[in-house]
């Protein structure tokens, strides 16, 4: 059993301006308490309890206001534009009543039971281990105001059953394509990146011309709407790659791309923003898949990226170099050393999922090549959005002969 913590963002149901209004005071008491606290000495602050400070108050809002900013936060913060108020769990509780479910915790005037707008199953069933206590664990809950509607944030933490895994999807990220997943038989997802890189460049042009006319807000509001946008297509392309992991019963393979923004880029490339790797959201999606793997019971697994996309996954040989070489990347297009082609990022996914009974990525970066290669520059594959492919793209690969290779 591997313990697993979210986070559960849950809005008020029919909320009236009177309990809005009252939402709004406590915000604005916990901020200006917080900034209080920011103007006294970290040693001073250390030793505050709630009876040295002043504030209208509840004591389990103004401890944990105290708590947050006796830690790493009094550190980094110089002063707060807005301080969510939150307490710990022995201060809020949740309620059922018929099919309606509602949060009671402290506000400036004192516990207020406030009703929960619950929209799907996801949401109400974790409600329900909550409210039963069984395996399940609750943590803080915060309140929030987002876009003009008020929310509780609450943290879970529950108990998943881990899942042995039979089998290695392979994952190759990159530009041109957002993700390409690849089973060791060579049934493969594709998510093409096309539709990323154009809506991309028009944010670039948008934010661009919003910042030659000097409308700075609206600039803000355009950087988080691309933000928000890129977040949901990410969700997207990682529920499904989970979803193909869980219907083939394996653990997923990425490329570890850590320092890939470091490399080395063209201007013309970087000036770009549908392909400059700084708009690239790579650990996004990683991010995502990793904590989607985590509440199926499942593990995401990094290996060395270097040269994945340039290595015949049969032999583990690197396709050497120059316009005649026979065995080289172009493209979308692989071709091996004896003519042999498929999909750049097809073979990319399928050697990074291969395990040590037929040919492990960590074997070919001992013995494939020098040992110093392990920290070249890694080789992108290519990214984009939607349109996920199911089966095997259209190339000479020849699933029998892949099954000869894998025996």
């Amino acid at each position: 059993m591997r313990r697993v913590t979210t986070t559960l963002k849950l809005k008020f149901l029919d909320l009236n301006a009177v309990k809005a209004e009252m939402f709004n005071q406590t915000v604005c008491a916990t901020t200006e308490l917080a900034n209080e606290l920011l103007r006294i000495s970290p040693k001073e602050r250390k030793a505050l309890t709630t009876a040295k400070v002043v504030t209208p108050l509840k004591s389990a809002l103004s401890n944990q206001v105290i708590r947050v900013l006796k830690g790493k936060a009094g550190q980094r913060v110089k002063h707060f534009k807005v301080f969510w108020p939150e307490v710990n769990n022995q201060n809020w509780k949740l309620h059922k009543v018929g099919s309606t479910y509602s949060v009671s915790f402290p506000t400036i005037q004192g516990d207020k039971r406030v009703p929960l707008e619950v929209g799907s199953s996801y949401y109400a069933e974790r409600l329900e281990r909550i409210l039963a206590e069984q395996d399940c664990e609750r943590g803080t809950l915060k309140l929030m105001k987002l876009r003009g509607c008020w929310y509780a944030v609450v943290s879970i933490t529950w108990e998943v059953p881990e899942v042995k895994s039979t089998e290695r999807l392979g994952v190759d990220r990159g530009q041109n394509r957002l993700a390409v997943a690849a089973t060791r038989w060579g049934r493969a997802v594709f998510f093409g990146g096309g539709e990323v890189a154009y809506r991309r460049r028009r944010f670039q042009k948008r934010r661009a011309q919003l910042q030659q006319a000097g409308k700075y807000r609206a600039l803000k509001r355009l950087e988080r709407k691309e933000a928000r946008w890129m977040r949901a297509v990410n969700h997207t392309v990682s529920r499904r790659i989970v979803r193909f992991a869980k219907a083939v019963n394996a653990d997923v393979w990425m490329e570890d791309l850590s320092g890939i923004r470091q490399s080395r880029q063209s201007q013309k490339a970087r000036s770009d923003a549908g392909k400059s790797r700084h708009t690239w959201s790579y650990y996004d999606l990683e991010w995502k898949v990793a904590y989607k793997l985590e509440m199926a019971g499942r593990t995401l697994h990094k290996r060395p990226a270097a040269y994945t996309s340039k290595t015949d996954h049969r032999t583990g040989l690197i396709c050497s170099a120059g316009p005649e070489a026979i065995g080289k990347r172009s493209g979308h297009l692989f071709t091996g050393q004896d003519g042999y082609c498929c999909d750049a990022d097809w073979n990319a996914a399928i050697l990074l999922r291969k395990t040590r009974s037929v040919m492990n990525i960590a074997q070919w970066d001992g013995f494939s090549c020098p040992l110093s290669l392990k920290e070249a520059l890694p080789v992108i594959g290519r990214v984009g959005s939607g349109d996920g492919v199911v089966g095997n793209p259209l190339n000479s690969m020849n699933p029998s002969q892949l099954q000869a290779v894998g025996s």
